[in-house]
């Protein structure tokens, strides 16, 4: 018997019931926990052809097996069926939510129905309530969190969320903010918040054992210099430089690319300009966040310096400062809400003036029409051509025409252009683990797939996405093995990647996605005058998605063979 906490609570809003199972240590077995296991969850829970904001759809919340143990190890993972793009969506969630829900002993929280009146979850150790809100209704995510957070790590939704605005977002602990829509989900629940505190402590299954591959992590952040030297310094602005200095930043809705003003968004240059302090997930060594210490805002990321200042061309640092805080406020996706004004500013032939932008963002959060992302927008304005999105969510700020295996990674996402499902810019632009050509497809199929089912891993155990700079399978193993004992060797671990990562996609495919919605926008097949850096060669790109349909054991439409589907334990 392995150690973990093994507990499933199941709260149905609409009867208000609450009911306590135990894990199935099967399912973590074939699915880990995190991500694995809220896929799993959703796929018996909720029919593929689900409204994602009927009471029916699910939010599942869910801890890994080493949440809370291991460094850069709190958080959890939340999956639903996205409104915004209606495919199977996870968001690996920062901050200490996880670790306290861990605490509490709860591996999956699966929230269903509807409340008949505002409401949060309160989950205090072995406690669990439904409380009314009818007073924390109408407030934004700064409010609604002041309100709370004395009661634990709160997860919120804002206005945005209220009016089920399809860009809106949980935020957590007034910081950490996600995609794909899951704020709505929660708004349509008339569910405000969950709020965490546990009680309990863990102790690893073999401690020594245990402490010495802590280090052996520790030594390994600290060897490498994206983690150790660029985000533990300067946080993901740390990206700014290179990618300028690569032309790689993307900017008037992807029509253009490259910046005159890097330097004044770059992590050293903010460094100087502000007087800052860490902002650190709980036992992370990295503290990738910054808080500007005179006014006690953290510091935008690398996605909102892009889609407020370099895809808008707007070098005012404080009106991005500013979108930036109210996107958290309303609970806004920052990278949807920018994308979606980039294109506003092509389709008008113009820039968003910088004095419109916080009216723009405050109406959007309001629940005005842009607020549906930009695929449903423009394609209502038969302009469907300017929304730069894969499977209806929005890209981010990296130029996929000079990273193309990057390129085939949001073609292929079961999220839609989400760049953290298989962040190929660490081979293809870091070099990390090994440097890959980055202008070519060539070969990139076979190890995107990898790259897929490894972060697959990493968000069901529930470790940051950054962790995949440093840790590989074999570190994992030995991590489960002396934590929790749990006995699954590395080529296992990449097997229940891989069987999660199919398990997403038979999901959409029987939700009603085909072979067509594995593509790209039509700018990016564009060729300018050097085809390397401007054109994604659309031939060479449909070779690399067949041979990738080949390496994962699928059809030339990208549906599994019943084949793979009974080598990942399926039973068809």
């Amino acid at each position: 018997m392995v150690r973990w906490t093994g507990k499933t609570v199941s709260i149905d809003l609409s009867s208000e019931a609450v009911t306590v199972t135990g894990t199935d240590e099967k399912l973590i077995r074939m699915y880990l926990g995190g991500r694995g296991l809220g896929v799993k969850l959703l796929s018996e829970l909720a029919d593929p052809g689900i409204n994602p904001l009927s009471p029916e759809n699910p939010l599942i919340f869910t801890t890994g097996p080493l949440t809370g143990l291991a460094p850069m190890a709190s958080g959890a993972v939340l999956t639903s069926k996205s409104p915004l793009t209606g495919t199977i969506f996870s968001w690996n969630m920062g901050g200490g939510f996880g670790r306290e829900l861990k605490k509490a002993g709860i591996d999956a929280l699966v929230i269903t129905g509807k409340a008949k009146k505002p409401s949060f979850v309160e989950v205090r150790g072995e406690e669990i309530k439904i409380v009314q809100a009818d007073q924390l209704w109408g407030k934004n995510t700064e409010a609604g969190t002041e309100a709370l957070k004395s009661k634990g790590s709160v997860a919120c939704i804002g206005r945005a969320g209220e009016k089920e605005v399809l860009i809106s977002s949980f935020v957590i602990d007034s910081i950490h903010s996600g995609r794909g829509g899951l704020g709505a989900v929660a708004g349509s629940k008339l569910l405000k918040a969950v709020v965490v505190k546990g009680e309990k402590e863990f102790l690893p299954a073999s401690p020594e054992k245990f402490k010495d591959l802590e280090t052996k992590m520790l030594k390994l952040f600290e060897a490498n210099p994206v983690l150790s030297k660029g985000l533990a310094n300067y946080g993901t602005p740390a990206f700014v430089k290179l990618l300028d200095y690569m032309d790689l930043i993307p900017c008037k809705n992807f029509s253009g690319r490259g910046t005159t003003f890097a330097d004044l968004f770059s992590g050293e240059y903010l460094k100087t300009s502000f007087e800052l302090e860490k902002e650190s997930c709980p036992a992370c060594p990295l503290g990738c966040k910054r808080r500007i210490m005179k006014t006690g805002q953290v510091l935008p990321d690398y996605d909102s310096l892009w889609a407020f200042g370099f895809n808008l061309e707007n070098q005012d640092f404080d009106s991005v400062l500013r979108a930036d805080r109210i996107c958290k406020d309303y609970g806004l996706d920052p990278i949807s809400a920018g994308s979606v004004l980039g294109a506003c500013a092509e389709l008008k032939s113009g820039k968003i003036d910088v004095r419109e932008l916080e009216t723009l963002l405050e109406a959007i959060g309001e629940g005005s029409e842009p607020g549906n992302g930009a695929r449903k927008y423009f394609s209502a304005r038969k302009r469907a051509y300017l929304s730069m999105d894969v499977k209806g969510l929005e890209l981010g700020g990296f130029d996929p025409r000079g990273i193309r295996g990057q390129a085939l990674a949001y073609a292929t996402s079961c999220h839609g252009g989400d760049y953290f499902t298989a962040f190929m810019v660490g081979p293809e632009v870091l070099g990390k683990p090994l440097l890959l050509d980055r202008f070519s497809l060539k070969g990139k199929a076979g190890i995107l797939q990898v790259f897929e089912n490894l972060t697959a891993v990493l968000d069901s155990l529930v470790f940051c996405p950054f962790s995949i700079f440093a840790i590989n399978e074999e570190l994992c193993s030995a991590l489960l093995h002396s934590g929790v004992g749990m006995e699954v060797s590395p080529a296992e671990l990449l097997k229940a990647g891989e069987r999660i990562w199919n398990l997403e996609k038979i999901y959409n495919l029987r939700a009603g996605f085909t072979r067509k919605d594995d593509a790209l926008p039509e700018r990016f097949f564009e060729a300018g005058s050097d085809e390397r850096a401007d054109g994604i060669p659309r031939q060479e790109f449909e070779v690399a998605l067949q041979e990738y349909y080949r390496y994962r054991g699928w059809d030339t439409e990208g549906v599994p063979s019943q084949e793979k589907l009974r080598e990942l334990g399926f039973g068809c």
